[in-house]
């Protein structure tokens, strides 16, 4: 049935997606002149696309990647900033494409709470986000160039301050790097923090528009 359904579909639309005309003309000499014309439609749908890390351009992947910083016994606290292992770029770095077609967006982050061990916890605040263009050069049709990390919120939920894209005819197409680091700043409990959902360890990047 679906087959038959599917068939019956296709053949009923062919006669629409082109519509077109003919004419005779006759005459005992002279020259001779017929027209005919044809009349096109193209209809652009809504689109979104948000990428952050491992992804293809138009294309749901379901693979999340994981960022790990490891702080060394004999620097707990030390000040500056441990860098980062993991992302589809490595080293704590990852791809950000945001593309739409329906005017302005929004980009926004949210957590289920601070990083955790499951009894103490480390504030979101102590994870750093440098934005920079992709240094493998510029994605056809993108605008490669750093792209604000939206602020992670203090307690639970969505940040206090969402990135806004600007639209150009409705468009935006941009693409950025963000590479995540360990403020080493603060002295905590030993352990590890986050990594699972139970623990607070994932971050969801929500994207909208009007």
């Amino acid at each position: 049935m679906k087959k038959l359904l599917l068939v019956a579909a296709i053949a009923g639309a062919i006669p629409f997606a082109a519509q077109a005309e003919s004419n005779f003309t006759s005459a005992a000499s002279g020259a001779l002149s017929a027209t005919a014309r044809l009349n096109f439609t193209v209809t652009i749908p809504r689109v979104m696309y948000l990428q952050v890390g491992t992804g293809t351009n138009f294309s749901t992947v379901s693979t999340v990647d994981g960022l790990t910083f490891t702080v060394p016994g004999a620097s707990v606290g030390a000040g500056g900033t441990i860098a980062g292992a993991g992302g589809d770029l490595t080293g704590g770095a990852v791809t950000v494409r945001v593309l739409g077609n329906a005017g302005n967006l929004s980009l926004n982050s949210g957590v289920t709470g601070q990083l955790s061990n499951g009894t103490n916890t480390i504030p979101w605040s102590a994870i750093t986000v440098t934005a920079a263009p992709l240094t493998a050069g510029t994605t056809a049709g993108f605008t490669n160039a750093a792209i604000t990390h939206p602020a992670f919120s203090a307690t639970t939920g969505a940040g206090p301050t969402a990135t806004a894209f600007t639209a150009v005819n409705t468009v935006v197409r941009q693409e950025s790097k963000w590479t995540f680091a360990y403020d080493n700043t603060g002295v905590y409990a030993p352990g590890t923090y986050g990594a699972t959902v139970a623990n607070n360890g994932v971050v969801t990047y929500t994207l909208t528009s009007p």
